[in-house]
């Protein structure tokens, strides 16, 4: 009789342990991917941001700023001091957590956020107990050679009057500044702080006009609404100039806003002057001058525009003492601001464009920013601004030339 053979198992009891226990430790894995790896994204969104920000504050001082000998500490100053207004985690960050790198010929503003040691909470199982969160950005400085919304009435940069000037090389009522290089009239472009041969400039900020902050809030006529007044200069030419067709503008709340399609006349100048054209104007590139002087429109234009801010004015004591565009407050202080329908972009020419009076093209060697002055009472009063180069910039497009403008656009660049 054959004996059958048995065979013994051993105990089992315990291995559904052993298997579970392998489980979790791969359940807490994947946990730690999902928890503690989304937590640590969380987390660097927010560093991520906060670099941004400061490279971005840090910029800005390479627009608004008048010397090139302090850019650099400003850029610094500013990156750091905003970083250090943040939180990540609700918790503040630490000067040793922030580093800026400053390039200074590039006008860049690069900023490095990190923070050691962000506590885990699954991943201590796989020994990770802790995670470096670390982010960068930069930001940079660059000359607009195109610019959108721009106001139709051309800016005639500064020029050495020969005869006509006091001393003090800048326009003013009974000056009768005609520009003739054959009388001794002189002018050059300055292209800003980096132009090598800016002490032979004579434009607005130039070298030439003794200090380079001094035109930072200057009065200036932008429009003289009197047809005998001594800053046109040529018969028929007021300044107002033709910008291209864009239909997706509203209309002014005061007059009509002309017919679609339609370039020229007081009613498609007027919507110019109380709307954004966000058609793109680039530099020495021909555009028509628009005859007659528009008086009416200039100042339903100019006037709507005011409206809109009324409040706002220029105060002295603002950015440092340089003055600034600033807004009331309800304690009798003041808070400056930046994005007032008032301060407007403008184009700049060569004097020498025009070429007597009628209808011609023009060019433009710069663009910059004005802040527009209550309007004097009065249909033949002025258009008054005050100037503001280094202001803030274009940053939509930058196709065209990018030499000579004043104008510049800050942007994120890493």
């Amino acid at each position: 009789m054959e004996k059958r053979r048995r065979f013994r198992t051993g105990n089992e009891r315990g291995a559904a342990l052993v298997i579970v226990a392998l489980c979790m430790v791969v359940l807490l894995g994947m946990a730690a991917l999902a928890v503690d790896l989304a937590a640590a994204f969380a987390w660097r969104a927010e560093a991520q941001k906060i670099a941004d920000s400061a490279a971005l504050a840090g910029g800005s001082a390479y627009i608004d700023n008048l010397s090139t000998e302090t850019d650099s500490a400003v850029a610094h100053h500013r990156a750091y001091e905003y970083a250090l207004l943040h939180t990540i985690k609700k918790e503040q960050v630490d000067s040793s957590e922030v580093s800026v790198e400053i390039f200074n010929d590039d006008r860049k503003v690069r900023v490095w956020i990190s923070r050691p040691n962000m506590p885990t909470w699954f991943a201590r199982v796989l020994g990770i107990d802790a995670v470096t969160i670390t982010a960068k950005a930069a930001a940079q400085v660059s000359d607009a050679g195109e610019a959108r919304c721009l106001k139709p009435i051309a800016l005639p940069d500064m020029w050495e009057e020969a005869n006509s000037d006091d001393g003090d090389q800048v326009w003013e009522e009974g000056e009768d500044w005609e520009y003739n290089v054959e009388d001794g009239d002189r002018y050059q472009r300055w292209d800003g702080p980096d132009d090598s041969d800016g002490a032979n400039a004579t434009g607005y900020g130039s070298n030439h006009r003794t200090d380079l902050s001094g035109d930072w809030g200057r009065v200036i006529q932008l429009k003289a609404q009197n047809p005998q007044s001594e800053y046109n200069f040529a018969p028929g030419i007021f300044f107002p100039w033709r910008l291209p067709i864009d239909d997706s503008m509203a209309d002014c709340d005061t007059g009509g806003g002309g017919q679609a399609g339609q370039e020229s006349g007081g009613a498609v100048y007027r919507k110019n002057l109380c709307e954004c054209n966000t058609s793109p104007v680039q530099l020495f590139t021909d555009y028509d001058v628009e005859p007659g002087n528009m008086v009416g429109p200039t100042q339903q234009g100019i006037g709507e525009l005011i409206s809109e801010d009324p409040d706002v004015y220029w105060e002295q004591s603002a950015n440092g003492g340089q003055g600034a565009p600033a807004r009331p407050t309800d304690d009798g202080g003041y808070i400056e601001v930046t994005d007032s329908p008032r301060i407007i972009k403008v184009a700049m020419m060569d004097p020498g464009e025009i070429d007597g009076g009628g209808m011609q093209s023009i060019q433009f060697n710069n663009f910059a920013l004005v802040f527009l002055e209550e309007q004097e009472s009065g249909q033949g009063a002025p258009v008054n601004v005050r100037f503001m180069y280094y202001a803030g910039g274009s940053g939509e497009g930058t196709t065209g030339p990018s030499q000579g403008s004043l104008v510049r656009y800050l942007r994120l660049v890493e």
